[in-house]
């Protein structure tokens, strides 16, 4: 009898350390979309420190939900703006790439109806001496939708003059010996292929991949401890029934909600299902804006951040 409670004992306490937090609806969010988009929320403590977070679940299944990018062609505008300038029955919408605040330049994928609004960019980084210049060709991660209602997460790269979209099954390695790497091509890399999403999205690093954390932060120079650590988040996923999950932390704020590290993300993306997830930019960038209202607080004192791209859910009338 000692050894049974001792053994059931154990299944809980693993049951409560995977679960993480508990979801709930969010009723304000809730209001106005349709059955197939869900809204829930959290203000359990993640591993003893404040945490806030939402995430909404689409049925990518739905025939009359709508995914598509918005892009500022050199401007940048807020989630909210995106949403009040976008026509017909939005549903939400949600910031994307990483970018360039000089230039207003997506430095991520992003393709909207097939055709590719903004390529991968290049990284330049000074050798250690600090004499040259440096091209590094990252392959990050990116989500795409297709027309056939299935999602995938793939480690893309542009190829050549029509910037073709091109699929990697592992990061790129971006230095060899110590030297740059020439940019991939189908004699450096193996099993590279097409990739044909209808809307895709890039930002990086992937967490999840076949239903277990992989994060690959380092493979896409994004392997800061600063970045790792906590902050706040936007990442996106998809289960093995087609459900997007776009999980929102809040973060930054102390003592009230403190953002989730890249370990932790990937653990609440397993938790909540997800066969593949990718972590998109947070910062004082994460913002998803639900049918006219906020989900977390931005980190910024301004409010949401204007960003170059997002990602739009749209419902057919």
């Amino acid at each position: 009898m000692k050894k049974l409670l001792l053994a059931l004992t154990a299944a809980c306490v693993a049951f409560v350390s995977q679960a993480q937090v508990r979801w709930v609806p969010s009723p304000p969010h809730q209001a106005g979309l349709p059955a197939s988009v869900k809204v829930f929320t959290t203000s359990d403590s993640l591993d003893g420190k404040p945490f806030k977070a939402y995430y909404l679940e689409a049925d990518l299944q739905d025939p009359k939900l709508e995914i598509l990018t918005r892009v500022g062609n050199g401007k940048r505008y807020t989630p909210q703006q995106y949403f009040e300038q976008e026509p017909g029955h939005v549903l939400a919408t949600v910031n994307t790439t990483f970018f360039s605040f000089a230039d207003n330049r997506n430095l991520n994928l992003v393709i909207n109806d097939g055709k590719v609004l903004a390529p991968q960019a290049t990284v330049k980084r000074k050798n250690p001496q600090g004499t040259d210049t440096l091209t590094l060709y990252p392959t990050t991660g990116a989500i795409g939708f297709f027309r056939n209602r299935t999602a995938d997460v793939a480690w893309a790269y542009n190829m050549g003059k029509k910037q073709k979209t091109m699929q990697l099954a592992a990061p790129y390695a971006t230095q060899v010996n110590g030297n740059p790497a020439p940019a991939p091509s189908k004699r450096t890399v193996k099993h590279m292929k097409r990739w044909k999403p209808r809307v895709a999205v890039g930002g990086g690093p992937v967490l999840v991949q076949d239903g277990k954390a992989h994060i690959t932060a380092e493979e896409e120079l994004r392997g800061g401890a600063s970045f790792r650590g906590p902050n706040p988040r936007t990442v996106m996923g998809y289960t093995p029934d087609n459900k997007l999950i776009i999980l929102m932390v809040e973060g930054r704020h102390k003592g009230i909600a403190e953002g989730a590290s890249l370990d932790q993300l990937a653990t609440l993306m397993v938790g909540l299902g997800c066969k593949e997830a990718l972590n998109l930019d947070g910062g004082g960038s994460s913002a998803l804006y639900v049918k006219g209202k906020d989900t977390i607080k931005p980190s910024d004192k301004e409010g949401q951040r204007p960003v170059p791209a997002v990602l739009v859910l749209k419902y057919k009338e």
